[in-house]
């Protein structure tokens, strides 16, 4: 055995193979005899990548069942022997309910309630205990496909970073392909969601391209509701996923072997990367971390693959990825809000309008120090630039009724327009008392309006001749002249001599001889 070389003189022969050194310059830098150099160096650029296809995948293997045909996963194996004598007549009980994977203490609340066990707990969880050391359960190892997936996850580094005069351990961010095993990793200082999510597309650039699936823990950042059929999704992880152009998949919740890939490999960079290290700086730790990739990391034999994970990457896996999106993410804040009877949300002490038809509905909000917009459903109602300032107001003239002035020139116009229309006289005369800029003004020219439905627009128009003459546009006094104008105008009698109420001569004839006659 002492002819094997351990895995790290095999790692350092690798790398210093992909730089290009010659047999006789690694023997001399590591101390190895050149016919062992050689003979690793034919063994890598024999090695090919071993990663299952679509045409080699087989049918998943099937799980052992229990005498009863109920699959269990677990490698049969004889039941352990226990000294409680209670406990004797269930031991079979307990195994089933074990391999449904039921903790000890519903095993034990199962036996008292359905089969009258008098025992002690202790004495279940003493042998469920061993049945856990004996059965060892079943896991079934899946192929990952090249481009499919990539796992994320958070993970407390090992090493300390200057912050503030101390010393403080942060977090280590790792992205790791599933397929050639290749990986980003980041120190951050936090595991908020803007943080999570300029970490993934700093690793979708590392690499080059974006995979097809995405799994991640069910962290707050990603997932707002954890459930084994139906997670429910941060709306800004969601939105930033249809951005890039992947889907994410939350693990099924408190199974975190479902992504053990990262899992494995943020153990990897904690103990062969980052333990006992101190920088001074992020940017220290992470341009570190960049030439640790680049050096060992990438150019490693995976354990699981038999493979350089350089050279699976760039053979099988990057090819594979999707292109990367065309620009950043655009992080937002989400929020619900509920439109008042002004027609106006708030949003960071902040107020912008709303169209009038959706007061006292709830709308959805995506805001960020750029925009905010405002949806109702799946549709998009208005998109508002951030103002600056707390207390300010935004309502554009989409936001108020037809019939709502936005502003007091708006109001005016209207008025004048509504002046043209009866004659130049009345129109000069609303133009002359808006021109005062008094704060009656506007109500005055509502009442000279108004005298047009009662006088009609000709007396009125008249009227206001005469009111501009002597320069007197008050309402009492035009309606005055409207009504010395309308008593002026009488209209013609004109007789007429046929209608229902009128009798014909005739028949006033008749009457009259009717009459004499008597």
């Amino acid at each position: 055995m002492g002819n094997v070389l351990k895995m790290a003189k095999k790692q350092q022969i690798e790398a210093l193979a992909v730089l290009g050194w010659s047999d006789r310059m690694i023997s001399k830098e590591i101390g190895v005899d050149r016919g062992t150099v050689s003979k690793y160096r034919k063994m890598l650029t024999e090695n090919q990548p071993k990663v299952p296809t679509e045409q080699n995948i087989q049918n998943p293997p099937i799980v052992p069942a229990d005498q009863n045909g109920t699959a269990v996963g677990l490698v049969p194996a004889r039941l352990p022997s226990t000294k409680s004598s209670q406990l004797q007549p269930y031991l079979e009980s307990i195994k089933t309910l074990y391999c449904k994977r039921l903790t000890a203490q519903r095993i034990y609340q199962d036996l008292v309630e359905q089969h009258g066990y008098r025992g002690s707990y202790d004495s279940v969880k003493r042998f469920v205990r061993k049945l856990r050391k004996r059965y060892r359960r079943y896991h079934e190892r899946l192929p990952h496909l090249p481009g499919r997936e990539a796992q994320v996850d958070f993970g407390k580094s090992t090493c300390y970073v200057m912050k503030n005069g101390r010393y403080r351990k942060v977090w280590l961010f790792k992205m790791t392909l599933s397929c050639s095993k290749h990986a980003y990793e980041e120190l951050v200082e936090k595991q908020d969601l803007e943080t999570f999510i300029r970490c993934h597309e700093r690793g979708f650039a590392f690499f080059g391209g974006v995979p097809e699936i995405v799994t991640l823990d069910n962290v707050k950042s990603g997932v707002l509701q954890a459930h084994l059929y139906e997670p429910v999704l941060n709306q800004t992880y969601y939105a930033f996923a249809k951005h890039w152009g992947f889907a994410a998949n939350p693990c099924i919740p408190y199974t975190p072997e479902h992504k053990g890939v990262v899992e494995r490999d943020i153990g990897y960079t904690k103990h062969n990367a980052l333990e006992g290290k101190r920088f001074e700086s992020l940017d220290e730790g992470n341009l570190y971390l960049k030439s640790w990739n680049k050096r060992w990391a990438r150019n490693r034999i995976h354990g699981t693959t038999k493979c350089q994970v350089w050279k699976l990457f760039c053979e099988l896996e990057q090819p594979a990825l999707h292109a990367l999106a065309s620009s950043p993410f655009e992080y937002f804040h989400p929020g619900k809000r509920i439109v008042d009877v002004n027609g106006l949300i708030e949003v960071d002490s902040r107020y912008y309008g709303v169209p009038p038809k959706y007061v006292g509905d709830t709308v959805i909000v995506h805001f960020n120090q750029k925009f905010v917009k405002i949806y109702y459903g799946q549709d998009l109602i208005i998109t508002h630039r951030t103002l600056p300032q707390k207390g300010k107001v935004n309502k554009p003239l989409s936001c108020f009724p037809e019939w709502k002035h936005p502003d007091q020139e708006s109001q005016e116009s209207y008025y004048l327009r509504q002046a043209r229309k009866a004659g130049p006289n009345l129109h000069a005369a609303v133009y002359s008392v808006l021109s005062t800029g008094g704060p009656l003004a506007i109500r005055r020219v509502r009442g000279l309006l108004s005298l047009e439905k009662v006088f009609g627009a000709a007396i009125l128009e008249d009227a206001a001749e005469q009111a501009r003459r002597v320069a007197n546009y008050s309402y009492h006094f035009v309606k005055m002249l409207c009504k010395k104008h309308s008593e002026c105008i009488k209209p013609e009698l004109i007789l007429t001599q046929q209608h229902d109420l009128i009798r014909s001569l005739k028949e006033y004839e008749t009457i009259f001889a009717e009459r004499t006659d008597s």
